[in-house]
């Protein structure tokens, strides 16, 4: 075994540019005196040295590589490394002037080969020697110290060629016994199968090969990173041919099911590692993945299972939004991270261009749900872009008819076949950890469900359009909305078959969408990055405000029809479109649009208000240079809607100022100007947020029951911000204020507002809502009769369950404002027993002294009605029994 370890460390010495027959025989000198086996019946010197030097590396591979720290049975076995180094450049060395020399020739050059010795013999002896060859080598790679060596990738190549050449059949079996990696094997049966002059029928062994080890666990993997690594240096084909040709490899008819399902598998356990790999390398991995995937979406109904198991994927943690399996509260739904996660291989899979991306069409069921996670998440966060980029791949990619479909499904909040398929749970809440820069999407609280049109995700659309640089979606979408604003369902007025509760009902849905397109309308045509398109192309707006002011116009000439209706809708539109119809008033396609206006002016449908805003828009008069010269009312809305907090608050002080002078132009325009009051009101800036309140507070002069209204709503929509809802509180109470006695008319719907928000699971919101149904009391001058057991059931269930001490503070005002305000309390007498216990019970068990003290106060109230009671005078209680003193 010296003489061996000598004769080795010295092949191993030796640059392989060097070796020749007389080097090869000075190496085995060592070797004299120690009888080796040699083919005595050949006359070839080289055969000879090959049968000695495969003899040696076998010999030493078994017996001398590895050794014990002393000769005990039990001792531990060690490596020297120092010999295994010799070992394997000498394995390398051997192979050169064995195994690969006795290859056929349309096999050799598979591998790296710097030796010079050559042999020319018969066939038959060729295989005679290859085989001997390949049986030592065999030997050999059974370690698996040794077959897994990175510096014996050629020799591994070189191996399996003379097995295939010897075999010619398939030898996917016989490779199980070696520890050869999957990615080795791909590799060389890959180059094996691309030698030029490779037989066909070797050529059909190796391809059937192939598929069998991509069927394998792991194979897609083995296959991609070798297809994609392979020729990296020798060849100029892109990276994305190579994908294609993986994925026609895997996506083609007529493998088994089995096949299907083990690549699918492969394939989503290595585009998730190749997801969160952040290396170019992976990004290849990760496209060539989404190839394939691609392609198994686009195979016939046959291959359903396939598709439904991307879907699956893809969408099984959204599913889970949608239908959450367990509904206690606090029960955590999903995680940040894995939601993040999630979102990350969507967002790789679902953007970009269409031919690098799956199916868009597979995102339309979950865009409801996607727009639900916009409108909950923080703004700030990287799950946002993730879920835009979505939504506007989606949405680009639809045609005209689709596109309407998802913008009126949104609108209406009523899903449509695929669309809305999926939607966020109504109790699923984000929680939000501000000091971990964290959430979770959780279980909240039981709701009644009665207000889902308050979850309408058309103002969601429209911020992620605006968010984005897509102007030919936004002016495709703005066309949808206008279409329905001219012809939506609001424009239909019969109601006959509807009771009283349905047609009003009915009617506060209708109010609600009409205001939520109005303002979508007035966003997107303010936007600034919209105007190029806007202007550039207005032929098609023009055509269907023609149409639309046409019918209109005709309509309220006709007999029997709602002029008010028509009046509305005509007056909304020119407000809109007020300075896009100016700037373009001198291209001859407004020709049409003024004279359809001027005739309506004459007509005697017309109001005053309209005429002025009809006079306003047709004798409008330009300046040389083109430009407008801005009214004082479009100045002012210019400023409101600009950024800065600054031209905010003066823009709301002129507007302010031209609602006082009963300017004509700012009354035509008071739903934009609604508008942008509540939109104003979301500023961080106080003095800004308080002259928004101001300017509603002044529209009540105009448009007080859509200012009451769209306030309640901004108020009981649980998308919008909790500190934007206080301030909608806030801005409710200073609006009723202005009202006085004659909010009465509103009093039902406020009050219906403020206690449904008592039970909300905001601490602070809770509290507010309570303070606001005090000050609603207050205002209303405690004409409250109709609610005042619901009251008194609230405020007693908040002292009793409610844990924040400021809430049950409030809760105990408001009870002792209403026995001292509330006139005829003697009305309520059997209730005033129970509040009598109620408030005993406070003072006797409460801990708190501040709640206790308001008890008290509340206590002395009803002592002293009961009193005033008790007490009257003989002419009061006349006419209190007869109406009038006898």
């Amino acid at each position: 075994m010296k003489a061996v370890r000598e004769v080795i460390a010295c092949i191993a010495n030796v640059k392989p540019k060097d070796i020749t027959l007389t080097k090869l025989e000075e190496c085995l000198q060592p070797m004299k005196g120690v009888p080796f086996p040699v083919d005595e019946n050949s006359s070839d010197s080289l055969w000879k040295l090959t049968v000695q030097y495969c003899t040696l590396l076998t010999e030493f591979a078994d017996k001398g590589l590895v050794e014990k720290q002393n000769q005990s049975v039990e001792s531990e076995e060690v490596i020297n490394l120092h010999d295994q180094s010799y070992l394997l450049t000498a394995i390398d060395l051997v192979r050169q002037f064995t195994v690969q020399l006795y290859l056929p020739r349309e096999l050799r050059g598979l591998s790296k080969s710097e030796t010079q010795l050559m042999a020319v013999v018969e066939e038959q002896e060729r295989v005679r020697r290859l085989s001997f060859c390949i049986d030592h080598f065999q030997r050999l790679l059974e370690k698996k110290m040794i077959a897994l060596h990175p510096r014996l990738v050629d020799t591994v190549i070189d191996f399996i060629a003379a097995c295939y050449s010897l075999s010619k059949a398939s030898l996917m079996e016989k490779w199980k016994q070696f520890a050869f990696p999957k990615d080795l094997i791909f590799r060389s049966l890959l180059v094996i199968k691309g030698s030029p002059g490779l037989h066909l029928e070797l050529a059909k062994v190796l391809h059937i090969d192939l598929l069998h080890l991509t069927g394998e666990p792991g194979g897609f993997c083995a296959l991609a990173r070798t297809l994609l690594s392979v020729g990296e240096t020798s060849e100029n084909v892109p990276a994305w041919q190579k994908s294609e040709v993986i994925a026609k490899i895997v996506s083609s008819k007529g493998h088994t099911k089995k096949f299907y399902r083990q690549v699918l598998t492969d394939c989503f356990e290595f585009y998730r590692w190749a997801v969160q790999t952040t290396t170019e390398e992976a990004s290849t991995y990760a496209a060539t993945c989404i190839e394939c995937l691609k392609r198994f979406c686009l195979l016939p109904a046959a291959y359903r299972e396939l598709q439904l198991r991307i879907e699956e994927y893809f969408f099984g943690n959204f599913q889970e939004l949608a239908a959450p399996k367990e509904l206690v509260a606090g029960c955590v739904v999903q995680e940040r991270l894995m939601l993040m996660s999630n979102l990350l291989e969507c967002s790789m899979a679902f953007t970009g261009s269409t031919f690098t991306a799956l199916p868009s069409s597979l995102l339309v069921p979950y865009l409801h749900l996607f727009l639900k996670m916009v409108s909950m998440l923080p703004s700030t966060f990287e799950e946002q872009t993730y879920l835009q980029g979505m939504i506007i791949f989606c949405l680009s990619n639809r045609s005209s008819s689709e596109l309407k479909q998802i913008v009126i499904s949104l609108l209406l909040n009523q899903p449509e076949g695929e669309i809305g398929r999926y939607i966020m749970h109504p109790r699923i809440v984000c929680k939000y950890v501000e000091k971990d820069n964290n959430y979770s999407l959780q279980i909240g609280p039981a709701t009644d469900g009665n207000d889902a049109e308050a979850d309408n995700l058309l103002p969601t659309l429209v911020d992620v359009l605006k968010s984005s640089n897509r102007n030919l979606l936004l002016y495709d979408v703005f066309l949808v909305l206008l279409n329905q604003l001219m012809a939506g369902v609001w424009a239909d007025h019969s109601m006959q078959l509807l009771d009283a509760v349905e047609r009003d009902g009915l009617q506060c849905d209708r109010f609600h969408q009409k205001y939520i397109l109005i303002q979508s309308l007035m966003e997107l045509i303010n936007h600034k990055h919209f105007h190029s398109q806007l202007y550039d192309n207005p032929g098609e707006v023009l055509r269907i405000l023609t149409e639309s002011l046409t019918k209109i116009i005709d309509d309220s000439n006709a007999p029997g029809t709602d002029e008010t209706g028509t009046a509305d809708i005509l007056e909304i539109v020119l407000s809109i479109f007020q300075e896009f119809l100016q700037r373009i008033r001198d291209r001859h396609e407004m020709d049409g649009i003024l004279k359809l206006l001027r005739r309506y002016r004459n007509s005697a449908s017309c109001s005053d208000p309209m005429a002025v805003q009809i006079d306003l828009l047709c004798n409008e008069k330009t300046i040389n240079q083109g430009e407008l010269s801005e009214s004082a009312c479009q100045n002012a809305l210019n400023l409101c809607a600009d950024q800065q907090p600054y031209c905010k608050v003066y823009g709301t002080t002129l507007l302010l100022k031209l609602l006082k002078e009963r300017d004509p132009e700012t009354y035509v325009q008071r739903h934009k100007i609604l508008i942008l009051a509540l939109v104003n009101l979301r500023d961080e800036e106080s003095y800004a947020f308080l002259n928004s309140v101001r300017l509603l507070v002044a529209l009540c002069d105009v448009l007080e029951a859509e200012v009451i209204d769209a306030l309640v709503k901004e108020y009981l929509n649980e998308d919008n911000d909790t500190d934007y809802r206080l301030k909608i509180g806030e801005a409710t109470v200073k609006t009723v204020e202005t009202l006085g006695p004659m909010a009465v008319r509103y009093r039902d719907v406020l009050l219906n507002c403020f206690l449904t928000s008592t039970r909300n699971a905001v601490d602070e919101f809770r509290t507010s809502s309570l303070s606001n149904v005090g000050s609603m009391c207050r205002i209303l001058s405690y004409q409250v009769h109709h609610f005042f057991y619901e009251l008194f059931t609230c405020i007693q269930s908040i002292v009793d369950t409610d844990s924040y001490l400021p809430a049950r503070r409030a809760a105990i005002l408001v009870l002792s404002q209403l026995l001292e305000g509330i006139d005829n309390l003697m009305d309520f007498q059997e209730y005033l027993l129970l509040i009598y216990r109620f408030l005993k019970h406070v003072i006797t068990t409460d801990t708190d002294d501040v709640t206790k003290l308001q008890a008290a106060v509340a206590l002395d109230h009803l002592k002293t009605k009961t009193k005033d009671f008790l007490q009257i005078k003989p002419d009061d209680l006349e006419r209190r029994m007869f109406g009038r003193v006898i």
